[in-house]
């Protein structure tokens, strides 16, 4: 989705800003997805479902077939019945937006904090890298860069790769960062630990 869509989030952020936003994605906030303890693990996984464990031990799901992600627990039946219904309803009200078009084919929904009445859904295209949100009175919009980056910090084990262009995007990141410390910028991490980061980056990539 060109940049300067008639429907872009009004508060994106400048190139410069966008680009050290792809660090600050590492304080991302936790989903509130299950831990693999308790009743999680009792009940059979439903057919096409699988089960995605983020480094830091949460659990989430995800259907490859309906491109679906949620971190609600849908090995209870009701909670299914009520991420399905959901995604249902989701998909006729984009049906009716005159954006849908524009909407990349490999989009991804979020859906969580289901019950029979209400659903928060999100969704994002990890080809394009961006996040987008539908809602009644502004219809389909692009959300600024973070919120993408922070869907890939959530959700990060259904993919065997990284987001096209993401390493590039990364090791720009972090030289911004460091650049935007010296000229006095509060961020996340010191000029030490960005030099740690790096230096890390580096042996890994063999650079």
């Amino acid at each position: 989705m060109a940049s300067g869509s008639p429907y872009q989030d009004s508060q994106s952020s400048t190139s410069f800003r966008e680009s050290m936003d792809f660090i600050e994605t590492a304080q991302y906030n936790t989903p509130s997805s299950l831990s693999p303890s308790g009743n999680l693990l009792e009940n059979p996984l439903p057919r096409s479902w699988r089960q995605c464990h983020h480094p830091n031990g949460d659990v989430y799901f995800y259907n490859d077939d309906l491109r679906l992600i949620t971190p609600d627990n849908i090995r209870n039946a009701q909670i299914l019945e009520y991420v399905l219904d959901a995604r249902e309803d989701h998909l006729q009200c984009l049906a009716g937006d005159p954006n849908l078009r524009r909407l990349p084919p490999d989009y991804e929904l979020v859906i969580s904090d289901v019950s029979d009445t209400v659903a928060v859904i999100r969704m994002y295209s990890r080809t394009a890298g961006e996040a987008y949100e539908w809602t009644e009175e502004r219809g389909l919009i692009v959300k600024s860069r973070p919120h993408f980056w922070s869907y890939v910090a959530e959700f990060p084990s259904h993919h065997p790769t990284l987001p096209p262009n993401a390493e590039a995007e990364f090791s720009q990141a972090l030289t911004d960062a460091k650049q935007a410390i010296i000229h006095g910028t509060i961020f996340p991490f010191s000029e030490r630990q960005i030099d740690l980061i790096i230096a890390r980056y580096r042996h890994i990539s063999g650079a």
